[in-house]
């Protein structure tokens, strides 16, 4: 009986050796192909060797492999790949939206499977926050099939896990951070960030998040130095731009307005009509009384000459600084442009309105909100807001003229 356990046990033993070798060596083959491009083939590879899912180190590399490397996903629960030549772009693929063949794979469930096999593998967990964070990169707007709330906390809980048993990098840290720094804990985002940056010292977006952090916690100077060097190490234009406005933003509470200014025109010219640069770079325009000031609030009027947030805005800005009847002849201009468009003329017509009304030019801007109110009679029903907003102020001008 002893010699039948002792060769079971070594029977076992001898497959498990062998069942690790050939995962390792899928793996490896797996990541020989990627590194040539060949993405479809590297995903045959690690199925074909744990078609059923039971091995934690094949499901983490097939994982691994979608979330880097699909060309289309369909809200992460199914993937399309593709074998590229070797001198084509993935990202060009991924544009220009190529047909593809998807493949359903529901990580997440499979992550939770395996979890529930292996409690103490925490790679797993490791992975499954990979998971997380990136459905929340896309689909932040609860889009998904959970809202973004229940992600964010998905993220942080399988990263803490992991992180709690030792199992964590550089990027998984960063991801803790981010967590705690979209639900403002500060101080707990400070303290994963500042342990990320001394794990890798050349990832931008982490002096970015700290230099955000260090703002939100009124340390000024000190998220200024971070915001910086976050700028100095960026690369990519669009995080660029916005790691420009970050700084423009400190040097404007630091009451450096023109140091904030010559942030704004970079973060400008890095990332062009973007309205979160447009509008803080016309308020200090305005401020500085650059002659620049007309052009960009024309550039942030024609982003969306039918938004009211874009009206509210210019008049914001120009009221602060005391050009009321500047925006009034601003929008003026604006009536023969867009003649014929029935909701911009209406916009027009209502914020030249509303500030004639705070200039208290009270006939004009009467004459002004009875013209929107026409306009608008002819898009929008009668209990639609802009008529409660038109009434109070029509309203307003009886009681003053009596």
């Amino acid at each position: 009986m002893r010699f039948i356990n002792k060769y079971i046990i070594s029977f076992l033993l001898l497959f498990s050796t062998s069942l690790l070798s050939a995962q390792n060596a899928a793996i490896e083959k797996s990541n020989q192909l990627i590194a040539s491009q060949r993405y479809a083939s590297a995903y045959e590879v690690l199925q074909g060797s744990d078609p059923n899912d039971q091995s934690p180190e094949i499901a983490i590399a097939r994982i691994n492999l979608l979330l880097n490397f699909y060309i289309r996903t369909d809200k992460f629960h199914a993937f399309g790949l593709k074998d590229i030549a070797p001198n084509q772009n993935l990202q060009e693929f991924r544009e220009n939206n190529v047909p593809v063949k998807m493949l359903t794979y529901k990580p997440d469930s499979i992550l939770n499977k395996l979890i529930r096999q292996y409690p103490d593998n925490y790679k797993l967990y490791y992975a499954l926050g990979n998971f997380y964070y990136e459905v929340h990169l896309v689909h932040p707007d609860d889009t998904w099939y959970k809202p973004d709330s229940v992600v964010v906390a998905n993220i942080r809980e399988n990263y803490l896990k992991a992180y709690n048993h030792g199992e964590f990098d550089y990027w998984s840290l960063f991801g803790i951070g981010y967590t705690y720094l979209l639900d403002e804990h500060y101080n707990k985002a400070i303290q994963f960030l500042e342990h990320s940056v001394k794990l890798n010292p050349d990832y931008s977006l982490t002096y970015y998040n700290l230099a955000y952090a260090y703002f939100s916690k009124e340390h000024t100077q000190k998220a200024l130095s971070l915001a910086l060097k976050a700028y100095d190490m960026q690369s990519i234009p669009i995080f660029k731009a916005e790691t420009a406005l970050l700084v423009a933003t400190i040097y404007k509470e630091l009451k450096n307005n023109q140091r904030s200014y010559e942030y704004l025109l970079k973060a400008n010219k890095l990332h062009p009509n973007d309205y979160n640069v447009l509008v803080p770079l016309l308020e200090m325009e305005l401020l500085l009384d650059k002659p620049e000031y007309g052009k960009r609030a024309n550039e942030l009027f024609l982003l969306d000459p039918s938004n009211p947030i874009i009206y509210q805005n210019i008049m914001k800005a120009y009221c602060e600084n005391e050009r009321d009847k500047e925006f009034v002849g601003f929008l003026e201009s604006k009536r023969n442009e867009f003649k014929n468009s029935l909701p911009i003329t209406a916009n027009i017509n209502l914020y030249m309105a509303i500030a004639q009304y705070e200039q208290d030019e009270w006939v004009a801007s009467k004459i002004n909100f009875e013209k929107a109110r026409s306009l608008f009679r002819n898009f929008y029903r009668s209990d639609h807001n802009v008529f409660k907003v038109i009434n109070s102020y029509t309203d307003a001008i009886k009681k003053k003229k009596k």
